[in-house]
């Protein structure tokens, strides 16, 4: 009868262990993405909030091990990470990287001042990266109301989403300037090497509109 008593004591003992050490292995990198703040509440709009509105692999760095599932939703700045029995919104005061892995695309969280002098802080995509340089675009969606039908033989125009012209900005080191994509907004933006960037621009026939070109103009004036 002892010996019985004895093998179930063991037995709940172990079972006490094994759950102890169940519940010390929970996923640390998911219980601090879990500390995320819930997404934004979806707009009823034609179009989509979303540079992808499909959940595509990323990885975040710090969390290596493991791949989840995001998208960007480039109108309220939220990139999104499905967890499975929850979607959160990364939370834009940390640090965060995220990679997606199908492209190697890499969002990142930076301290920036928008060309409105709005300062942010939020996730822009890294274009290039060399040493502690690099060239960052800020991916544009916005909202616009409903518009009232002017007439009764007019209908309405349905609220939309409308993906605007990228904005772009080069870091250097920690210093995030802007960089503008029309010629005369970017030499006065660098009003004390304007004539250099305007030789640069002729000699190497850049286009501010095409971003290849934009990679290299952000390169020469990472040396200035």
């Amino acid at each position: 009868m002892k010996k019985t008593i004895l093998m179930s004591c063991c037995l709940a003992l172990f079972s006490l262990i094994s759950y102890a050490q169940g519940a010390n292995s929970i996923d640390i990198a998911t219980e601090k993405l879990y500390m995320s703040s819930d997404v934004s509440r979806p707009v009823d709009a034609v179009g989509s909030p979303y540079v992808n509105k499909n959940f595509l692999p990323v990885r975040v760095k710090g969390y290596d091990g493991q791949i989840f599932t995001g998208r960007y939703n480039a109108y309220n700045g939220e990139m999104e990470i499905n967890l499975g029995t929850k979607i959160i919104a990364l939370d834009t005061s940390k640090d965060y990287q995220v990679m997606y892995t199908q492209n190697n695309k890499i969002y990142r969280t930076y301290n920036y001042s928008t060309p409105n002098g709005i300062s942010k802080r939020g996730f822009l995509t890294v274009v290039n990266q060399n040493g502690d340089n690099a060239l960052l675009k800020s991916e544009i969606i916005k909202y616009y109301d409903k518009v009232p039908a002017a007439t009764s033989y007019q209908s309405d125009k349905p609220a939309k989403f409308v993906q605007e012209s990228d904005e772009y900005y080069i870091a250097k080191g920690k210093v995030i300037t802007q960089l503008p994509t029309r010629k005369k907004d970017l030499l006065k933006a660098y009003a004390n090497d304007a004539k250099k960037i305007k030789s640069y621009l002729k000699e190497n026939k850049i286009s501010l509109k095409k971003e290849k070109d934009l990679i290299k103009l952000a390169g020469f004036i990472s040396t200035l």
